[in-house]
This record gives structure tokens, sequence and C-alpha cells, in this order.
């Protein structure tokens, strides 16, 4: 079984030879990439090729659908100290944000945060609909294919998708913060933006479901403080619903990346029709645990993940991050629907050797059924 084959065979419940373990590493690689910490052997390899050679399983989460062009807005950017200012100048007006970083992100490889958003009043909603309307989504198959191949038998790639609307305002134009006070503030023009971005979704729906990939990753960063159950019930999950109901009908799954608090979201995130729950987070990172996931979803939802990264800083004892591992694993007995993964990436400053622990242990104890409760 190669391990392409083993996460799949994870994924669906089916018998494996042993657990498949795909983490998500790319921050740790980036940042010893930079620093001088990859070992000597793996000087100049890129991830995917590193991870085949260790024996873990490749996971992508990158591997695009799409990409956009924004036409008929001048675009400009300007780097002060860590801090980058972009303008867009549009036909109907300017409208700017401030991506924010700092030294030791940027020297760890890790990207920073929007500090300002586009949208800060009501002046900014026509520059920012003349973006989304002029916005050209262009497939971007041969890329994702590459991708794919260059994996292999190793692993599994997740094509790229989107979110919902209202989230792609929050995360985009507003910002968590300002999505609250406008839908308060300017509820019809918020109506409008999201009627708009809708358009512009279904443009990216269609290049996605036409696309190779048989996993679709849409949705991401649930959380019940910032996006609230009843937020979710009006914006999230219908449009999941729907979306998840015509990938099906055209053979593809659905992930979505759930590496957040999740408590008062469970059985939405359910009924939104996701097939996997990727980065799926436990304590001490969240309050759910696999267990309490396992209630809720029974064997509906797949789970990727499990792992709370925190745990893999070297400032953690082994035997601590040791008995996180089997705990999680004796969770999921008997291992439906499951492949182990982190919650969500794991840190820059953890090791190699505690990632290859990982996988040590799940080749010494074969079938998750071996796993005490």
């Amino acid at each position: 079984m190669n391990y392409r084959e083993r996460i799949w065979a994870g994924l669906r419940g089916e018998p494996v030879d042993y657990v498949p373990f795909a983490p998500r590493w790319d921050l740790w690689f980036n940042a010893a990439k930079l620093d001088g910490r990859l070992p000597a052997k793996y000087q100049g390899w890129d991830m995917f090729d590193m991870a085949k050679d260790l024996g873990f399983g490749v996971f992508d989460f990158y591997a695009p659908l799409f990409r956009t062009e924004l036409h008929g807005v001048t675009v400009t950017e300007t780097r002060k100290g860590s801090d980058t200012l972009i303008v867009y100048e549009t036909p109907v007006g300017t409208v700017s944000e401030v991506h924010g970083s700092t030294p030791d992100l940027e020297s760890g490889g890790v990207r920073g945060q929007t500090t300002q958003h586009l949208i800060q009043s009501i002046e900014d909603y026509g520059p920012v609909m003349y973006n989304v309307e002029h916005t050209e989504v262009i497939p971007a198959y041969e890329e994702f294919l590459a991708r794919d191949r260059r994996i292999g038998e190793a692993g599994l790639a997740l094509g790229l998708g989107f979110e919902c609307p209202a989230h792609h305002i929050m995360r985009e134009f507003t910002g968590y913060q300002g999505f609250y006070y406008a839908l308060y503030d300017h509820p019809n023009e918020v109506d409008r933006l999201i009627d708009a971005v809708s358009a512009l979704y279904a443009k990216m729906e269609a290049v996605v479901l036409d696309s190779p990939a048989d996993i679709i990753r849409v949705g991401s960063n649930f959380d019940t403080q910032l996006t609230s159950p009843p937020i979710f019930r009006r914006y999230f999950a219908p449009y999941f619903r729907e979306f998840s109901a015509r990938a099906h009908q055209r053979g593809k799954w659905v992930c979505a990346h759930t590496d957040s608090r999740m408590d008062g979201l469970m059985e939405l995130i359910l009924d939104s029709g996701f097939d996997v729950a990727e980065a799926f987070t436990p304590p001490p990172m969240t309050n759910i645990d696999i267990a309490d996931a396992r209630r809720v979803w029974g064997n509906r939802v797949a789970i990727w993940g499990g792992l709370a990264s925190i745990l893999f800083s070297l400032s953690i004892p082994d035997e601590v991050l040791e008995a996180h591992i089997r705990a999680q694993l004796a969770q999921m007995h008997p291992g439906d629907r499951f492949v182990l993964g982190m919650g969500d990436n794991v840190p820059t400053d953890s090791s190699l050797d505690r990632i290859l622990r990982v996988q040590e242990i799940v080749e010494e104890q074969g079938e998750l059924t071996q796993f005490e409760i």
C-alpha cells in the first residue's frame, strides 16, 4: 500500500496497514531552510521530496485550481519597514490596505497579517465592488496537475478552492470586527457586496468543478467567536451545503480547514455537507477533542488532523508530546475515516525528530485497533 492509497483508505474508512500520517509542516520546513536547520542531506531539497524520503505522507495544502486577474485597476505597492501599503485606484475611487509583518516573522518565512482592511467607510464599497466585478477567473489546471504528479504515490494534493462570500468579505475587505459593525451600520451595502462576491464565486465554482482535483478545499478557520453560530447558520452553511451537493454530483470530495474553536458550530459543519475536516485541532489549543467530534459527526465526516501543534514546540517535554500522540490515536479507535495530521502546522521552533517520532509510533503500532482506549 503506497501513501496515496493509505490516505484514501483512511478517509474512506477502509482497512489500512497503519494509520496514515500526512502533516502540514511547511512552517517548520521554511524556517529550517532559512536558518540552516535542515540536515546536510536535505540542503537544497524541496519539501515534497524530503517528506517522501523521510517516509511520511506528502500533503499539498496549496495546490491551485485557478488564478485571478484584476482588470481596469492600477495597483501600487509601497514598502514601509516591515509593512506593505497596497493602493487600488479604480474609476470610481481609491482604496488601500496594509499588510503588516515583523522581522522575526520574515526571518522565519512566516507571513504577517492585514492590519488595515480595504473597507474603512461607506465610501469604500464602490471601489471594492469595482474590484470584485472586474476580476477574471482563469483555470490553473496544469499547475495543479504538475504538483500532483510531483507527489505521485507519496500523498495527496488538495485542490485549493475558496471561502463562502460572507467569509471572503470578512477576511479580505472588512476584517471580522469590521464586518459585524458593517452589518448594523451599512446592511444594504453589505448585501450588495455579498451579491457581487457571489457572482465572482460562481465563476470560481465552475472552474473548480470542472477541474481534475478529487478533493476541493473550501472554507476555513471556523471559530465560534469570529464566525458565530447565528452568522454561520445565515451565511456559511447554506452556501457550503449547496456547493457540496454540486461537488458530490461531480464525484468530488469537499474538505474544510477546521483549525479553530468550533463549539456551537459542530452540527452546522455537519449540515454543510463537508466530507473531510482537515487540520482538526484538539485541546489544549481548542476545546473540542476527537471524541467530541465523533459524538456529533459520527463517521459522516472524515477527520484529518488531531495533533495539537503547540505541543511540538521544543519547550514541551518529549514525554508530554508522546502521551498526546498516543492519547489522540486512542480516541480515534477503531480508526474509521481518519488521517493523522497537524492542527494546524508544525511550529517553527519544533524539530525534525519530533515529526519523525509520530511516523515511528504509527508504524510501530500498526492498525489503529491496537491502541487501547
